[in-house]
């Protein structure tokens, strides 16, 4: 898609890794124990096209961290697991002893807990490097599955998705997610004037 060229993709990339990086340190100190977070691609894509580039997912039922964001750009970020990935997670985080009916009890604070790190550590990645402040608003957790995805068809219909496929390793257990960030066109562009700014500023435009 000609909306971000491939420095600006480039661009991007390396700083939600920084971002991930920031969350993976953060975790590890939650957990008392390493955690590797990686961001390997960017990818940008329709709202409409997110349910079917998903369908790939091993799992259909979804486990989904929302929050808000306002600044120079408006976003909803989301941090998305497989359902069965993110009780893993839980699984590592928590007593590996409890049972799935137990971790299910906790998943909902614990993952808003989780998506309130990892979020806010790729946002606050992409605010400082901008030199811009953005504003997050609380988390929220949502269950869902591929076949309805209400949350991408709400709003404009050439609302755009900047879709990054994350792992995250704990414990040696090599977990797969999506991070999904909800842009309307007039937001890119704002977005892609960051970049832009970026870019001149170290050299790389």
């Amino acid at each position: 898609m000609s909306e971000l060229s491939e420095l600006h993709r480039d661009a991007l990339g390396e700083l939600f890794n920084l971002g991930v990086g920031r969350a993976a340190h953060s975790l590890s100190q939650m957990v008392r124990d390493e955690i590797e977070l990686s961001a390997p691609f960017v990818d940008l894509i329709q709202a409409h096209e997110v349910t079917a580039t998903l369908i790939g997912s091993e799992f259909k039922e979804l486990s989904m961290v929302t929050i808000d964001f306002e600044g120079p750009f408006v976003s909803k970020a989301i941090l998305l697991f497989p359902e069965r990935n993110a009780l893993a997670i839980l699984s590592n985080m928590l007593d590996p002893e409890l049972t799935p009916e137990e971790l299910s009890e906790f998943e909902q604070e614990a993952m808003c807990e989780i998506g309130n790190v990892i979020l806010n550590a790729c946002m606050s990645a992409l605010a400082d490097e901008f030199g811009i402040e953005l504003h997050g608003g609380l988390p929220e957790h949502y269950f869902s599955d591929t076949d309805s995805l209400p949350i991408f068809a709400e709003g404009d219909a050439d609302r755009l998705v900047l879709l990054l496929q994350i792992r995250l390793t704990m414990r040696r257990q090599l977990i797969q997610g999506h991070l999904v960030f909800l842009l309307g066109v007039g937001s890119l562009l704002d977005l892609r004037d960051c970049l832009d700014a970026y870019l001149d500023r170290i050299g790389m435009r």
